[in-house]
């Protein structure tokens, strides 16, 4: 079991449907930092439990990370599974 941060147990949630870089930033109500916030999201996308995705949902990309607000994530199949065995206090 995957024991998360609860910034990145945040953002993993936040992306049960598709969002934007942006819109994580917008709505983190624990961080404010765009480069914290990437850097979460890169430790989800290590752990698998996150994807970056592009406007066709139906392809997944390799991201830039160094232009992580051109990108939008979604949870992987596992941050789901993860989202259930870990429900929020």
């Amino acid at each position: 079991m995957i024991e998360l941060p609860d910034l990145e147990s945040e953002l993993l949630r936040a992306c049960l449907f598709i969002e934007s870089f942006e819109t994580l930033v917008e709505e983190c109500k624990l961080e404010s930092k765009q480069s914290v916030i990437a850097d979460a999201i890169k430790n989800l996308i290590h752990f698998k439990l996150l994807i970056a995705t592009n406007i066709d949902v139906s392809l997944s990309w390799v991201y830039d990370s160094d232009k992580m607000m051109d990108s939008s994530f979604k949870a992987t199949a596992m941050g789901v599974e993860w989202m259930e065995l870990n429900p929020p206090d």
